[in-house]
């Protein structure tokens, strides 16, 4: 579903991406990991179109994105953003059907849209006439959830989905991510620092450092891969190949 060949993007004399080639097949989940600054969020502008690459192609369901009309692609796409990004003066049910509002759908049918989304993220029917601030950061991230999946896409982002949760509710996401996307059928990538995450979201797993793929490989070689950088990475250890100090 997605291929990266050989992509790179500098901004500057800050070379972000170097060469990077991946590939996603349809229905699997692809988790990136990586350390603050190594080219992690880039990548994913990148695939989405929004950050034309130097060089190299990434192609979609055999469509290289940068021959092709950005909008054309984009509607298969949905996106959880790390901190929400939910429309503060919006209710919730607009927020989850922000992109059907766009649509041919009446507003009645998006709210009931919205509604059977959040219930499917766990979330009551009440909840849909709340604003954003009237929620905890657990029911914001299910929220966010329910509105990347509103349109069922067929691909969707991740980007740091368990952020600033307890370890409690970041499970609880963890679960609702892989369920919600093995019932659709979808295609992911996420971007996380969460090893508990990673464990539970990953089929395949990529690291980037330094704008390169260090390591890619199934979850299950994760833990016997034999490359220094992942073994830092996953063990949260200070000395090893990864600087510290950035």
């Amino acid at each position: 579903m997605i291929t990266l060949e050989n992509l790179s993007k500098s901004f500057g004399s800050n070379h972000v991406l170097r060469d990077v080639s991946l590939h996603v097949p349809k229905g699997q989940s692809l988790v990136v990991i990586g350390g603050s600054g190594s080219g992690k969020s880039v990548l994913i502008k990148c695939i989405l179109g929004l950050v034309t690459p130097d060089a190299g192609r990434v192609i979609i369901d055999r469509q290289d994105v940068t021959q092709t009309d950005r909008a054309s692609l984009l509607h298969r796409f949905g996106m959880l953003f790390q901190a929400g990004a939910l429309f503060d003066s919006l209710p919730v049910w607009q927020n989850v059907g922000f992109r059907l509002l766009r649509g041919p759908d009446s507003r009645k049918e998006v709210r009931e849209i919205a509604i059977e989304k959040l219930r499917r993220v766990g979330l009551e029917a009440d909840v849909a006439d709340k604003i954003p601030a009237e929620l905890s950061g657990g029911m914001q991230k299910r929220v966010g959830l329910a509105r990347a999946i509103a349109a069922d896409p067929e691909i969707i982002f991740f980007d740091e989905p368990t952020t600033g949760l307890d370890p409690i509710m970041a499970g609880v996401i963890n679960d609702l991510v892989r369920e919600i996307t093995a019932e659709m059928g979808a295609t992911t990538i996420t971007i996380t620092h969460d090893m508990s995450s990673v464990r539970a979201i990953a089929d395949q797993v990529a690291m980037i450092h330094d704008g390169i793929v260090q390591w890619t490989g199934p979850i299950g070689t994760l833990d016997r891969s034999n490359d220094a950088y992942v073994a830092q990475f996953i063990a949260g250890r200070p000395e090893g190949p990864i600087a510290t100090i950035r």
